[in-house]
């Protein structure tokens, strides 16, 4: 069995819990006031004497509380229904776990399959209905290594045309390429002022401009689009014509001889360089554009699969999340199952144990001390003086052992002791 020692304190529901009947209490404490008389007048009231009776009876009362099966049992009911009610609860946090852990596990493996996904789409997107050109990445990286070149010769061939056409003055025994091109175009243009610069560093822009607004309209069906795209082109010819025809012309008159008819359009049409001119900046143009489509083509099937990856990755995202909530779940319902088990471990020691109704003691020692005291008030025949101080001795040995065995306050009803191992 081991030794007894003190776990808890209990208060009843109704404050106080009696083991016995009323009329048995009743008469218990009478026998309990006689045996305090007749103990205290049989050694004079002294009150080491006291003590020893006081000692005596509390273990007889514990003892009887031993040994009486029925009482305790009654005692014990509130804690075998606190512990059933517990064990209840053990078994429904238990099975509620049990689901959430199998959550998790489901969702974890949903991650590892997005994740598989997010892998396997950039070699067969097929197998995830995503229609792309396998070698898309390669075709874009090809195409790009052709737009960037075109695009810095636009560049620079309408800065230096712009700026040969419009501002440029032409020196004598200059040739075709040296009036399209200048290397000084930008310089030159800075010195003759900002808006000069302005003009010739922007106007390439506006060609890009033309072939984004092109590769757009291109990308939509119907006769609009395509007569858009027939005005788009046809702004760019005339554009480039223009040009072609400003520094074609201003070659021709620096050459030109005392009988040469005048410059005009009839004339630029039947020139070499006038064409030359126009294709040299025009079909460029137009390679630019269709290398341009095919590269912005490439790219939408390489975001077809950054977006396929994208919409996976928030979904892994909020897996995650659903997935910290869970564990979360897990973490509050694994310190409530604790929590339970240690309960039901100390119900079970306290029923096992022993539940000691401390207040009936404590009532039935005072009936004993009061006996006790009106021996020594009424039969002893002492002064005044010795009868306080005996009444004094008895009631500091009272005092002293109620507070040895924890009872000098009403805080609770029943001490409770547990089995040790």
């Amino acid at each position: 069995m081991g030794l007894l020692k003190k776990l808890t304190e209990l208060t009843s529901q109704n404050g106080k819990m009696d083991i016995a009947k009323p009329e048995s209490v009743e008469e218990e404490k009478l026998t309990y006031h006689a045996d305090g008389y007749n103990s205290s007048k049989a050694c004079q009231g002294i009150g080491y004497n006291l003590q020893i009776s006081l000692d005596t009876i509390y273990q007889k009362f514990e003892n009887k509380c031993k040994v009486d099966y029925h009482d305790q049992e009654r005692l014990k009911q509130p804690y075998v229904t606190e512990q059933k009610g517990k064990k209840t609860a053990l078994l429904n946090k238990t099975e509620e776990l049990e689901k959430i852990e199998s959550n998790v596990i489901s969702v974890n493996e949903e991650i590892d399959e997005l994740n598989q996904d997010c892998r396997k789409v950039k070699t067969h997107p097929e197998d995830f209905f995503v229609d792309i050109d396998k070698k898309a990445s390669a075709k874009f990286w090809i195409g790009m290594s052709f737009l960037l070149p075109l695009a810095a010769y636009i560049f620079v061939f309408y800065i230096s045309t712009s700026f040969s056409a419009f501002f440029r003055e032409f020196d004598p025994g200059i040739s075709l390429f040296q009036g399209m091109f200048d290397p000084k175009a930008i310089s030159k243009a800075y010195e003759d002022g900002i808006l000069e610069l302005c003009f010739v560093l922007f106007i390439p822009f506006v060609f890009f401009a033309l072939g984004y607004l092109i590769h757009m309209f291109q990308e939509k069906r119907g006769v609009a689009s395509k007569l858009k795209i027939t005005s788009l082109f046809i702004i760019t010819f005339l554009f480039d014509a223009i040009l072609a025809y400003l520094i074609d012309e201003k070659l021709y008159n620096l050459n030109k001889t005392f009988n040469s008819e005048s410059f005009n359009i009839s004339v630029a049409f039947q020139s070499v360089s006038f064409w030359l001119i126009i294709f040299a900046g025009f079909v460029s143009y137009i390679v630019w554009g269709l290398v341009f489509d095919f590269v912005m083509k490439e790219h939408a099937d390489r975001d077809k699969i950054k977006s396929f990856i994208k919409e996976k990755r928030e979904a892994i995202f909020e897996k995650e999340k659903v997935l910290l909530k869970l564990k979360d779940k897990i973490n509050k319902i694994e310190e409530e199952t604790s929590k339970l088990k240690i309960r039901i471990s100390e119900l079970q020691n306290i029923i096992d144990g022993l539940i000691l109704p401390v207040m009936n003691y404590k009532a039935l020692s005072t009936e004993y001390f009061q006996g006790w005291l009106q021996y020594i008030a009424a039969e002893m025949g002492l002064g005044k003086n010795e009868q306080d101080a005996k009444l004094l001795e008895c009631s500091n040995v009272y005092e002293k052992h109620i507070k040895s065995l924890e009872l000098d306050t009403d805080t609770y009803q029943n001490k409770v002791y547990t089995k040790t191992l």
